[in-house]
């Protein structure tokens, strides 16, 4: 190779980096990537003049390239260099993102005129480029809608993109979110440090782009208000409006847009109050997200009055409606069986609802279902194995037999994902929990068990292919015959929340676990060696602390008092 390492004490970076350049030009092995590496050079080159601390980080990083080195040898030093890159860059990002929220908190109405915006594009042009993106920029820009710092739910996200039509499925859906979480668009909640993310933020410098391409599409415009510019969908371009507390609701929208609008989503609106007649102006329908988006279970929406649920009946587009969270909602009416389009149904934590309609049964759409957190529902409705395209049913009740005259044995064999809670007056035996393992397609199930269990000397058979295992209030304090590791070849995921269950027993067998997450139990810590032998491919685990006990290596203690584990693994 062309470059000497003595000349790095007299040589700009500048000139060694047109060396290099001309050096990748003149090399034919790997060309694909000898590309990138000399697009990411012509990028950088664009940046300086550099500080003398990353002059002096570069010149280090190109002493250590041996002139002899053949190309794919020296390719672990160039992943350095571009390393030292993307540090470079990120710091630039974070003073212009230091800049703009201090010098110019407007800076989203008049973007193109700014120098610190026009920085963050150049990086965000260079790093994100569009033929990486292999969906609809569109779902990118939707996300301008969501307030600075928002902590967002993936499964919220997919819901959403599967109502607009961004996606067909979740597994779509999780493609999606997982591509914009290596891009580093969404990053992870910090304060969840579990590998498996659920949970995240938008990346501060990229929701500076996101308002500026949303604007200049038209998807949103700002208001302002109390000195602030909230940005809010346009529906004069758009078939988008938004509720936001004391600022947007639906009857701000022109009646003649009303017809065309397709989306309706409660930004932080916690008052909700509709007329009927405004759900019948609405023809078009397909996304309804009143319900509770943010992460936090404390955020409270209510809504006056229930009649506007009835209003609903002329919504024969609508394929998601999230009423999740919202307080004074106590039953659903029987025209909800005239959502046709219906397939996702968000009732999680409605806790004032004590029915479900039988009519709910008509909708042969409906893929996903979700029940769970709704304290006063004591049954299930008749007719609900009719739903042929259920995949995802959450919060099914298992009561008394007078109760409960849909039992497992009757649930569709599609569903993917399942939680059950067994209520305090549950007969067990009679529920024949044998019959999960029937749910061939299941991957996910939860089980969350009442006050009191009159039963507990019962069988619970898994399907082969459970890869997640989430166990809440277990009843028993020795680990039971079901929850070994040879019922459970396949999973990876085991939650167990709560519960008497005082130890997981080493028998000899190893689990196939990556994930253990043990949360209010009396279950005690388990050595770290032992840990290792009994789940030997973990990747992560948490616990609840119990008295004081010497750190391990990776390990950190939450201000909840439980304690996360990192696993190394062993070479």
């Amino acid at each position: 190779m062309s470059i000497s390492t003595n000349s790095t004490t007299t040589d700009d970076v500048k000139t060694l980096l047109n060396r290099l350049k001309k050096t990748f030009e003149e090399t034919y092995e790997d060309v694909s990537s000898a590309k990138d590496v000399k697009k990411r050079i012509d990028h950088l080159m664009t940046q300086f003049p550099l500080s003398q601390q990353w002059e002096q980080k570069l010149r280090d990083q190109f002493s250590q390239l041996d002139p002899r080195s053949p190309f794919r040898t020296i390719r672990g030093k160039l992943d350095e260099i571009k390393n030292q890159i993307h540090l470079l860059a990120a710091e630039s990002d974070q003073k212009v993102f230091q800049a703009l929220s201090v010098e110019n908190p407007d800076i989203t109405l008049e973007p193109d005129e700014d120098s610190s915006v026009k920085c963050l594009r150049l990086n965000y042009d260079f790093f994100v480029r569009p033929d990486r993106l292999n969906h609809d920029p569109i779902i990118c820009l939707y996300l301008a809608i969501f307030p600075k710092n928002s902590v967002l739910r993936k499964r919220l996200l997919i819901y959403w993109w599967i109502g607009e039509g961004f996606v067909k499925d979740e597994e779509e859906g999780e493609k999606v979110f997982q591509e914009l979480l290596d891009l580093e668009l969404l990053i992870p909640d910090p304060t969840h440090k579990c590998p498996r993310v659920s949970k995240c933020r938008i990346s501060s410098w990229f929701r500076y782009i996101l308002l500026s391409d949303a604007k200049k599409a038209k998807l949103l415009h700002f208001d302002e208000k109390d000195g602030k510019w909230i940005p809010r969908f346009n529906p004069e371009y758009y078939r988008n409006t938004c509720l936001i507390a004391g600022h947007t609701n639906l009857a701000s929208v022109e009646e003649d847009k009303r017809g065309t609008l397709r989306t309706i989503f409660n930004v932080n609106e916690r008052y909700l109050d509709f007329q009927p007649h405004w759900f019948a102006e609405l023809k078009r329908l397909v996304v309804l997200q009143l319900g509770r988006w943010q992460a936090s279970p404390t955020h409270h929406i209510e809504v006056q009055g229930k009649s506007f649920l009835t209003g609903l009946k002329t919504q024969i587009h609508l394929k998601y409606l999230s009423l999740r969270g919202i307080s004074r909602i106590t039953s659903l009416p029987d025209s909800i069986s005239e959502l046709v389009s219906l397939q996702i149904l968000d009732l999680k934590a409605c806790h004032n609802l004590e029915t479900l309609p039988a009519a709910i049964a008509s909708l042969r759409k409906l893929t996903h279902l979700d029940v769970s957190e709704c304290y006063l529902l004591d049954r299930m409705p008749k007719g609900l194995h009719k739903l042929t395209s259920l995949q995802v049913l959450k919060g099914f009740i298992i009561g008394s037999s007078l109760k409960t005259p849909i039992r497992i044995g009757h649930l569709q064999k599609s569903l993917k994902r399942l939680s059950i809670h067994i209520g305090s007056e549950a007969s067990i035996q009679k529920e024949k929990f044998d019959r999960l393992k029937d749910l061939k397609e299941l991957k996910c199930l939860k089980i969350s068990w009442g006050k009191v269990v009159k039963d507990k000397d019962y069988s619970l058979s898994f399907p082969e292919g459970l890869q997640k295992l989430d166990l809440e209030g277990i009843p028993h304090e020795t680990m039971p015959e079901w929850l070994k590791p040879s019922n459970l070849g396949k999973l990876e995921t085991l939650y167990i929340k709560g519960g008497k269950l005082k130890r997981l027993t080493d028998q000899g067998e190893e689990w196939n676990v990556k994930y253990l997450v043990l949360k209010y139990t009396n279950i005690q810590p388990i050595d770290v060696e032992i840990l290792r032998r009994m789940f030997p491919l973990l990747q992560y685990a948490t616990w609840p602390k119990q008295g004081e006990k010497e750190s391990a290596p990776h390990e950190w203690i939450n201000e909840d008092g439980t304690v996360e584990f990192q696993i190394i693994p062993q070479k």
